[in-house]
Formats: structure tokens, C-alpha cells, sequence
């Protein structure tokens, strides 16, 4: 047996026993998932960023409530990337229960009314601080 004939019965016997097409299939499911990762990354960047453009304009703008809500939507964007998916689940599944039981604010109106009411205490606790002959 030559170097070659060698070289050549590993290749059939690997054949043979499906070890090529394992490693065929390994290489190109890693460049899949490789490549479904990069577009999930660049779609939810892109989300974030029109979320926070939008936020930064209403700031400008002074509509506070418009803003305060773009950059709950961008921070949703972001943990939800960051999660595979799994608080966007969450939050439609919320949804859904909010639907079926008659209606009800989403998801998203209670994230950003709890952080208008934790930011609104957070300024006044700030406001109390900073003015005590006012109490």
C-alpha cells in the first residue's frame, strides 16, 4: 500500500461510514447558525437604534412621555435580543392574556408606566434633597 492508496482508503472508509458528511454538516449548520445569528444581531441593532433616534428627537422636541416610552422600546429591543427571544415571548404572551380577558394596557404601557412612576418618585426624593427648607 502507497502513501496515496492510503491517503485514499481513509477517504472511502470515512465515506463509508458517514464521517464526511457528519463533518460536511457540521461546517455548514455552524456557518447557518453563524450567519441567522449575524442577521438577529444586525435586525435587532437596527431596532434599538431607530428606537433611540426616535427617543433622542422627541427629547429635542420636549415631548417627555413620547421619549420616555422610545427608550423603554429600546431597552425592550436590546434585553430581548440579548434573551434569544424569551421576553418578547413573555411580553405576547402577556398581551394575549390582556386580550382575552376583556383588554387592559400591554406590556409595553406597564413597563413604561412603572419606570414614569419610579422616575417621578426618584425626582422628587432629589427635589426633596436638594430644597429641605420646602418640606
Amino acid at each position: 500500500m502507497t502513501e496515496d492508496t492510503a491517503g485514499q482508503d481513509l477517504v472511502t472508509d470515512g465515506a463509508k461510514d458517514g464521517v464526511l458528511e457528519s463533518a460536511w454538516n457540521g461546517i455548514t449548520g455552524g456557518a447557518e447558525a453563524v450567519g441567522g445569528w449575524a442577521l438577529d444581531e444586525v435586525t435587532a441593532v437596527s431596532e434599538t437604534a431607530i428606537h433611540a433616534g426616535s427617543g433622542v428627537v422627541n427629547m429635542v422636541e420636549g415631548n417627555w412621555d413620547d421619549a420616555a416610552k422610545d427608550m423603554t422600546e429600546m431597552s425592550s429591543s436590546a434585553v430581548n435580543f440579548l434573551t434569544g427571544g424569551a421576553v418578547g415571548a413573555v411580553e405576547t404572551g402577556y398581551n394575549v392574556g390582556v386580550v382575552a380577558t376583556g383588554g387592559g394596557p400591554s406590556a409595553s404601557d406597564q413597563e413604561n408606566n412603572a419606570l414614569k412612576a419610579a422616575g417621578e418618585w426618584l425626582g422628587d426624593q432629589a427635589y426633596d434633597l436638594t430644597h429641605p427648607d420646602e418640606q
